[in-house]
């Protein structure tokens, strides 16, 4: 899905599914694994006018009939929770991001893709119970973690790298399946508009873990 995501080119969300999974008593209190949420990037066509033309491209629920590099899983941020689906298979696109963790771990043999859902605020009853259950999962050693990282954090170049040019923009995290982690940057849609262009997808670095928060 991620090389779909061409620099300038338009993209319509769809209202994602954000609900909460069922309890799953093997994972450990507070981690919220989910169902793959199948979506895909439907064929580009042009919009707006003959003058100011621009390709732009549906996302509808459900795999791709024909392209599965077309298809992505959506991974919910759940406040309070530690949302997660496993790390193999489509694409993972995850948001969106205003400061929280994203994290790749093992659990019982199978390596996972996680949202460490915060709250709008650090220090919310809900923020204070997603760190802690992410703390004390890898603390008691539940899980194992492998990697970390802020998709909106220190490591993401400055403004005037991400091809913003004054727009609002909306911010990502996605996880391929080889362990690969991005920050895909989208503009807010216009006044009356609902595409959303794509700025930037930028590769990030990550930490092992992040316990110190």
């Amino acid at each position: 899905m991620l090389h779909k995501l061409i620099r300038d080119r338009h993209l319509t969300l769809p209202q994602f599914d954000q609900a909460p999974s069922g309890v799953n008593q093997n994972f450990p209190n507070d981690f919220s694994p989910v169902p793959n949420r199948n979506y895909n990037i439907q064929q580009s066509t042009n919009i707006g006018s003959f003058f100011h033309r621009k390709r732009s491209s549906q996302i509808v629920a459900g795999a791709h009939g024909n392209k599965a590099h077309r298809t992505f899983r959506w991974l919910p941020w759940i406040i309070g929770k530690v949302s997660c689906v496993p790390l193999a298979g489509a694409d993972i696109l995850t948001g969106r991001m205003s400061g929280c963790w994203l994290v790749i771990f093992r659990f019982q043999g199978v390596d996972y893709a996680g949202h460490i859902g915060t709250d709008t605020a650090p220090d919310t009853p809900a923020s204070l119970q997603a760190k802690a259950a992410w703390r004390n999962a890898v603390n008691t050693q539940q899980i194992q973690p492998i990697a970390a990282f802020n998709p909106v954090g220190p490591n993401l170049p400055a403004t005037n790298m991400l091809n913003i040019r004054g727009e609002a923009p909306e911010f990502y995290g996605a996880f391929e399946q080889s362990g690969q982690v991005y920050t895909v940057v989208l503009t807010a849609p216009g006044y009356g508009g609902t595409a959303r262009r794509i700025a930037r997808v930028v590769q990030m670095q990550t930490t092992q873990d992040v316990t110190d928060f």
